[in-house]
């Protein structure tokens, strides 16, 4: 007796996978090198990369930003050990610090059927989604980017895209040190003219907030909003050095 075909079984394409470097205090000129190689990987192949870092002080200038936004002159930042890149991403000045998270996604847009758009508010739904679980309420605000704790914005989110690939990403303030942040001058206002002004995880819970938690906090979070479902971690690569400048503003960092 003749037995029909069975149909051939169809087997669910895996979803894409997330790189994961968890690199500590590094520069951020390595950390640049690090998101072109990526891009450039991720040119080639599926799934997205996600590098969680701190940077010892570094003023980064994006498209909307201009030297007329930092307060010091050069020779007073050069005393300070403090030095200033200009960068692709959106944006304006934005001061990097221990303490404070930088998180940056890289991902193709066509391959997750993203635009940009779409790619920034998602990235806004990742810090609005960690926030609670430390007791934290975030707001965003139609007329400037970024997340706020009232009044003050407690993470910032600038990307730029190659090829249809985003890159950048976003900065929380964990733990920052906020006096620093009078280096950038003449903060932008939100709607009324209300200034805005840098805050911290730790400076409206009133307590340590562990930046291993955080961290963790949000790779969750990528995966979730980006429809990832498996990760790999890694906490080296060979283009990032493990010496880093000496912190005037964060001794135990020295």
């Amino acid at each position: 007796m003749d037995h029909p075909e069975r149909p051939a079984s169809k087997i669910a394409p895996a979803s894409p996978s997330l790189e994961v470097y968890l690199l500590g205090l590094v520069e951020f000129d390595d950390v640049s090198r690090l998101q072109r190689r990526l891009v450039y990987d991720l040119g080639e192949r599926p799934g997205a990369a996600l590098i969680l870092c701190e940077h010892p002080p570094t003023i980064t200038v994006g498209r909307s930003g201009s030297r007329a936004h930092i307060a010091l002159d050069d020779s007073e930042l050069r005393s300070l050990a403090v030095p200033v890149r200009w960068v692709n991403r959106g944006g304006g000045c934005q001061l990097h610090i221990p303490g404070q998270l930088n998180a940056y996604l890289a991902l193709s847009l066509q391959t997750f059927g993203l635009n940009v758009k779409q790619y920034v508010d998602r990235l806004h739904q990742v810090m609005l989604g960690v926030l609670p679980e430390f007791d934290l309420t975030g707001s965003t605000h139609a007329d400037e980017p970024g997340v706020f704790l009232g009044p003050g914005r407690v993470g910032t989110v600038g990307v730029a895209v190659g090829r249809w690939i985003a890159y950048h990403g976003f900065t929380l303030n964990v733990g920052t040190f906020l006096e620093p942040f009078r280096l950038i001058d003449e903060p932008p206002k939100i709607a009324g003219g209300q200034a805005v002004r840098p805050t911290s995880m730790e400076a409206w819970r009133q307590r340590p907030t562990p930046m291993s938690k955080v961290r963790e906090a949000v790779i969750r979070h990528v995966e979730s909003n980006f429809g990832l479902e498996r990760n790999h971690v890694y906490t080296a690569h060979p283009l990032i050095r493990r010496k880093v400048r000496a912190d005037v503003f964060a001794p135990s960092y020295q």
